[in-house]
């Protein structure tokens, strides 16, 4: 414990680090954070030792390198999971990060729009999850045109639910697979199917943090909690790291009413879980159809427009949750906001803010990059906000 510096109330250290106060005292509780008590038997904290906890020196020296797994989740399908996976991974390729996109789903959609047949495959990374004694990940990664490397999937990775799950550890198989490969990329997202499926599970042991694409739509919403509890479950018995970086709209019809009815119910119903909803929506438009067909991404087919600008906020919001080494390039994103002839469906984008901070406060992190004071995730049972203490790389 520090002996030095200014002692800060709860209250003080609560707004420091985007909790509630009976997260500090649980953290006080449990030995996280170094705190001292006053004759009224109140808790005061240490500055120097609120920053040293922000910076991960009161946890556990163990070291972790290479990747920062990301894993794009949600169990209804049609939501745009694939599509924001390959636009955020294609702009954190124009910001010169090395990145890695795992497809997870034996529909092969994402390895499809990367370029590649799916059937055409003789090795996935499903084959190097099931035969991990003669197969690699770094055997079935592939290359694409549009920047990120790829580790396929097909159909027949469909047989996982009966076949993965009889080997030993199925669970955490990934997690295991992409040492290989992890000090390889800075970033590797994952995009699993549709489903709570055995490959999903797996996304879950191996991420260090998911990001949530919902629509406006009440079931959509509801549904969230069955994948909450998933979340939960894979904190406890496997991968206690795990953090939900946020929850973002997808699709959004930005003109009607009943879109931001639901906008309001998703951004309180998250809260009440201590999530993020991300302030950058992804809105709905019949490009991406097009951009689909013609195995595109959004940010290079029409890199000026509305929903490339939209991602590149996402983005900008991720990276502060996140961190990385692609948090010190964030001025690579700058743009002014969409072209007037880019503009889709009549909506100007605004002018974007992506150099700034969302709503969050920073720290250091590795190579330089800054990373955020909090971020948020599910925390057993009463599902509060906790700090994003970092890892060291």
């Amino acid at each position: 414990m520090s002996n030095g510096g200014k002692l800060l109330r709860t209250s003080e250290v609560a707004e420091h680090l985007g909790v509630d106060t009976g997260s500090v005292a649980r953290y006080i509780r449990e030995g996280l954070l170094p705190a001292i008590s006053t004759a009224g038997g109140h808790h005061r904290v240490y500055e120097a030792d609120l920053q040293a906890f922000l910076q991960g020196r009161t946890r556990t020296n163990r070291e972790e390198s290479g990747a920062i797994i990301i894993a794009l989740v949600n169990q209804k399908g049609g939501v745009g999971k694939t599509t924001a996976t390959i636009n955020l991974g294609v702009l954190l390729c124009q910001m010169e990060m090395r990145v890695l996109l795992a497809d997870l789903d034996p529909q092969g959609h994402l390895t499809w729009s990367m370029g590649h047949n799916p059937e055409r495959l003789e090795q996935t990374l499903y084959t190097a999850l099931i035969k991990d004694d003669e197969v690699s990940v770094s055997q079935v990664i592939l290359k694409s045109s549009l920047g990120p490397d790829v580790a396929p999937m097909n159909i027949v990775a469909s047989e996982a639910e009966d076949f993965l799950r009889g080997k030993p550890n199925w669970g955490s198989r990934l997690a295991t697979a992409l040492k290989e490969v992890r000090d390889r990329y800075d970033y590797i997202l994952l995009d699993p199917g549709p489903n709570l499926s055995s490959l999903t599970i797996n996304a879950l042991y191996a991420a260090d943090y998911i990001v949530i694409p919902t629509e406006l739509e009440m079931l959509s919403i509801k549904g969230l909690q069955l994948l909450l509890q998933r979340v939960d479950d894979a904190r406890r018995h496997f991968n206690s790291r795990l953090q939900v970086a946020g929850a973002v709209a997808m699709k959004v019809q930005s003109r009607t009413n009943a879109a931001r009815v639901m906008d309001e119910a998703l951004r309180e119903g998250l809260g009440r879980r201590g999530i993020r909803a991300f302030q950058s929506p992804i809105k709905h438009s019949t490009r991406y159809s097009e951009v689909s067909i013609n195995r595109q991404a959004m940010v290079t087919a029409h890199p000026r427009s509305e929903h490339a600008v939209a991602y590149k906020r996402l983005l900008a919001e991720l990276l502060q949750v996140v961190g990385g080494p692609a948090q010190a390039r964030l001025s690579l994103l700058e743009v002014s906001g969409a072209e007037q002839g880019e503009v889709d469906d009549g909506n100007a984008a605004d002018a974007a803010g992506i150099g700034r901070a969302h709503g969050t406060g920073v720290r250091g992190s590795r190579n330089g990059a800054r990373r955020p004071a909090s971020a948020q995730h599910v925390q057993g049972s009463d599902e509060q906000i906790e700090p994003a203490r970092g890892r060291t790389r």
